[in-house]
Order: structure tokens, then C-alpha cells, then sequence
């Protein structure tokens, strides 16, 4: 039985984010249906493309020319050809993942079995973010992914180390960025437990203009072992989503549990104990490890997931 598999999409500008696409499509297909978007359906869907159905139609078959088991059909709709047609696979980008799960539903409606939806990842352009026609078209990426623009770094804090630390990380990683500080609402209590995470979120919210919002954020954490402290790092992107990281904790010492339990925070105990305004990893390593360490840790490991696409075929 001959494979037939289906694909559809605007093809405005073909970068490498298509090729992947393509590819896969092409190489389990033994027959590939491209559903190429009208210039009709483009005016309510996509007004911000403007190149014409020919040119993009011609680009595409530059493309596909190497191969000889494909076709191109003009699409009017997102999912009547899907729907109605006679094929077995449908090859989806992860940005189209859910349209799939909706072409599906509406075959069951029709008595129609259900494709087989294979989802594609992105391919990553040099700042770790998803290839796409609209970052090419705004400028901030060419087709292969280079980036054209600084990658523009938001986080908020009123804390020097902090935004120390996230342009150094960032530099490190970045080879052109820019770094926007915005300031806490309030100061809040240092947290505990399950509420660290949701604070370093709400630090890393993303002002429009901007690709990436980092929060960090210290916290107690209790264990059977004891109580310790750990930096938390959140990082959120243009596409939504978010990842999280955070340092190795360390043990805070048995004399001071008791006071933080009961509301004292871990900056009143260190003004205590020390004349300076330092961590607590200042303090318990006599300065042989600070909390910048902990920071730029935590940061890290909130931008490994970023270094491949899984963090994107997964839904937010």
C-alpha cells in the first residue's frame, strides 16, 4: 500500500524549520500531498504575508524538485482537505499540533478514520529559539537561524548580583544581547517550599519587544535531612514557554531553623551574625563560594532544556 501523506502551511519564506518538515514528509511518504495556502485564505489568516501565491508556489517546487513523489494543491481551509481526503498520515510542525487533534475529531464525526499525526520539533536558531517566517520577516533571524539582532534579556529585580549574574550568563551564551531591568512591585517575604518557583515566574514575565524574561529567586526548602537554601532560576520565552532551573542547595545550619520556621528570614540572620551585606554561602564558606555561584548555576540549568526543541513538543 502506497503512504499518503499530507502537509499543508503558508511557505512564505522556506527556512530550515520547512526543510525538516519537507523531509520527513517526503521520506515516509510514497506519495506527499503539499497543501500550499491561497492567497484568499492568507487575507483573513495570515494579512502580514504578502508574497503571492505564485512566488511562494515556485519556491516551494525549487525545493521539492530533487524529489518525484509530490504534489501541490492550493488550500482555501485549515482542515477540509485533511478532513475529506484520502490519506494516512498527516505531517504537522509542533506549532500546528492541536490543528491536528482537530482534523482527527472532525473525520470521527464523519466516519472517517483517523490519521496518523506525526509531529515535527522545531529547529532551533542560534538564540535557542524556534525558526519561523515571522522572526525572518521581522529582521531578528535570516533563514538559517543566524541571528541579526541582539537577543533582548528581561528580568525583574531590584538586586545588583542578580542582574550581574543574567548578563553574564547571557553574554556567555548570546554572542549580542541586550539586558531591560524592571522593578518588583513590592518586596515579599523570602519563600518556602512549593512557593519559590511560582515567585521566580512572576519575575520572569516578558514585556512585549522582548525574547526572554528571567526570574530568579531564593527559597527554604524542608527535608528530612534539614532545611535548605536554594536559588531558583525561571526562564520564559516569545513562544510562552517556560523553563526552570535551580543551583545546589546547601544546608542551613540546625541553630537557625527554629527562627526561620517562625518568620525570620534568612537575610535577618546573616545581618546578625555578620557586619556586611553578603549570602548566606558567603557566610558558611568564609566567601569560598557565593551566591553569584548559586545564581549563575541556577540559570544554566533553566536554559539546558532550551538547547534542543523537546521543550516545545511538549504543550505548555
Amino acid at each position: 500500500m502506497i503512504e499518503k501523506v499530507l502537509l499543508g502551511g503558508t511557505f512564505d519564506v522556506i527556512h530550515m524549520g520547512h526543510n525538516k518538515l519537507l523531509e520527513i514528509a517526503l521520506d515516509i511518504g510514497g506519495e506527499v500531498t503539499v497543501g500550499l495556502v491561497s492567497d484568499e485564505m492568507l487575507k483573513e489568516w495570515k494579512p502580514e504575508v504578502k508574497r503571492p501565491y505564485e512566488e511562494r508556489e515556485k519556491a516551494l517546487k525549487d525545493f521539492l524538485e530533487p524529489y518525484d513523489n509530490w504534489n501541490i494543491v492550493s488550500i482555501s481551509d485549515p482542515y477540509r482537505k485533511a478532513v475529506e481526503g484520502d490519506y494516512h498520515t498527516l505531517v504537522v510542525s509542533w506549532e500546528t499540533a492541536e490543528r491536528g487533534e482537530e482534523i482527527n475529531r472532525r473525520r470521527l464525526e464523519e466516519g472517517k478514520e483517523p490519521l496518523n499525526i506525526l509531529v515535527v520539533g522545531p529547529v532551533l536558531a542560534d538564540d535557542f529559539l524556534p525558526i519561523s517566517s515571522t522572526r525572518i520577516r521581522k529582521g531578528d533571524i535570516d533563514v538559517y537561524g543566524n541571528r541579526q539582532t541582539p537577543v533582548r534579556i528581561h528580568t525583574i529585580t531590584g538586586n545588583p548580583l542578580k542582574i550581574k549574574v543574567v548578563e553574564d550568563v547571557m553574554s556567555d551564551l548570546f554572542e549580542n544581547v541586550t539586558i531591560s531591568v524592571g522593578k518588583p512591585e513590592s518586596i515579599s517575604e523570602q519563600p518556602t517550599g512549593d512557593y519559590i518557583v511560582p515567585g521566580a515566574k512572576l519575575r520572569a514575565k516578558l514585556p512585549e519587544g522582548f525574547d526572554y524574561g528571567v526570574g530568579i529567586e531564593n527559597g527554604v526548602v524542608e527535608s528530612k535531612h534539614g532545611l535548605f537554601s536554594i536559588e531558583y532560576a525561571a526562564v520564559t520565552d516569545i513562544q510562552g514557554r517556560t523553563s526552570i532551573g535551580h543551583g545546589p542547595g546547601f544546608p542551613i545550619p540546625r541553630g537557625w531553623s527554629d527562627d526561620l520556621k517562625d518568620g525570620v528570614t534568612l537575610g535577618d540572620k546573616i545581618k546578625v551574625n555578620f557586619d556586611e551585606d553578603v549570602s548566606a554561602v558567603d557566610l558558611l564558606t568564609d566567601r569560598r563560594i557565593g551566591r553569584k555561584d548559586c545564581i549563575r548555576a541556577a540559570l544554566l540549568t533553566a536554559m539546558i532544556p532550551r538547547m534542543n526543541g523537546d521543550l516545545y513538543t511538549q504543550k505548555p
